[in-house]
């Protein structure tokens, strides 16, 4: 439970007793050991630091309202949320220093006691950066972790988008549920539940989707949301080291006549002519495949053996199943020339890996990790041109974005 009453009974006593200043208790209320503990901040057994009767006293004297006398006033409550959010913000980020609020709020005094499912929730926020879901889902993991992303500019920068719609909501949510004809009097010891209750109800399941849907339509937030869908759907982070080195790999090849000839100055008009009747029976000759017997048959036909500047480079028919490095056959496979990019052919005959995706899917694994190679590339580019453009706004706008 986020524990908004500590966070307030500190500003309390310091509000009341600046309020207070020299002005003798008596005037003030009867109270007076209750005025003295609460200025020093020490709450009682039942959790109600302030109570009704004195908090109608304290607002008659000095002339303010009870929702400001707890609460404060708008850059206060909006002073007091921003540090609840500090707190939350801290237990999803790097190990790093947090620059001390303004008085009364020290980094040292977060509450240290959030549980995660409230955390987790509000980590869903920060998906709008790409450095940080980098970070989160990858980086931290590894022995050298790029702790030197700039979390406190992007809890400033979500503080900026949100702060507006947070502190209104809180205040028609909470404060006002306080002060109301339905309540017959101020129970102090009842901020916290109706607190987390505005957090789960409005904050999360409201106010978190509505940011996150218009971010998604703005072309620099909505490359935070790109980098987390390559890395949740795309990228696999915890793939077992695979020892696979060889695999079984079918190899189906029909035969292709292919002859380089040079020609000979000295060439004879007798060979020229015997060449070009053998080009034409080449080129006329039955190619049909049947069956075996025909693929067989062309294989073995031979062309141009008497010439000697003819070079038969022809491919034999290959039908069998040998062993390949696991890493060479990857290699090859990332390597194929861009010409295949027109191709959209799914069944070539040519190269199988029998039991890919069960008895082999160690070679699945390790194409994977080849596959991550290329994504993780197109991630470290998104993240920089994501944190140059955030550079390029000016953040007094940030408060008037959604």
């Amino acid at each position: 439970m986020l524990d908004l009453e500590r966070i307030l009974r500190k500003i309390i006593a310091y509000r009341f007793k600046k309020l207070r200043g020299d002005i003798p208790y008596e005037l003030i209320s009867s109270q007076r050991a209750n005025m003295n503990r609460i200025e020093q901040g020490i709450n009682v057994t039942s959790g109600n630091f302030v109570s009704d009767t004195l908090l109608d006293e304290y607002s008659k004297y000095f002339g303010k309202s009870k929702p400001e006398l707890i609460f404060g006033n708008d850059a206060e409550i909006e002073n007091t949320l921003c540090f609840m959010f500090l707190q939350v913000f801290v237990k999803i980020i790097p190990d790093v220093k947090v620059p001390d609020m303004q008085y009364p709020f020290k980094s040292e005094e977060f509450q240290d006691d959030i549980s995660p499912d409230t955390y987790e929730k509000f980590r869903e926020i920060f998906t709008i950066f790409g450095d940080y879901y980098r970070w989160y889902k990858i980086r931290r993991f590894e022995d050298i972790s790029d702790k030197d992303i700039d979390v406190v500019s992007m809890f400033k920068i979500v503080w900026a988008l949100l702060n507006k719609k947070v502190v209104s909501s809180f205040k028609v949510q909470v404060i006002t549920e306080f002060f109301n004809d339905s309540e017959p009097k101020f129970n102090f010891n009842q901020i916290n539940v109706k607190f987390n209750l505005w957090y789960e109800k409005y904050f999360v399941n409201s106010i978190i989707p509505e940011f996150l849907q218009k971010l998604r339509t703005d072309s620099i937030f909505k490359m935070g949301f790109l980098v987390k869908d390559l890395i949740d759907n795309f990228i696999e982070v915890d793939l077992p080291k695979s020892y696979l080195e060889d695999v079984p790999l079918e190899e189906f090849y029909l035969p292709m006549k292919n002859y380089h000839i040079s020609f000979k100055e000295d060439i004879s008009d007798e060979d020229i002519e015997k060449l070009s009747t053998e080009i034409v029976e080449m080129l006329t000759r039955d190619t049909s495949i049947n069956g075996l017997d025909d693929i067989k048959r062309i294989d073995g036909e031979k062309f141009f053996t008497e010439f000697d500047f003819v070079t038969d480079e022809s491919i034999s028919f290959v039908d069998e199943t040998r062993r390949v490095s696991a890493q060479s056959l990857l290699d090859s496979i990332l390597m194929t020339p861009d010409i295949f990019d027109r191709l959209h052919d799914l069944n070539s005959k040519e190269r199988k890996i029998p039991g890919l995706l069960t008895v082999n899917s160690q070679a699945s694994k390790l194409f994977q990790i080849k596959v991550n190679e290329v994504y993780l590339q197109q991630i470290d580019e998104l993240v920089r041109f994501q944190n140059i453009y955030i550079n390029l706004i000016k953040w007094d706008e940030l408060e008037t974005f959604l």
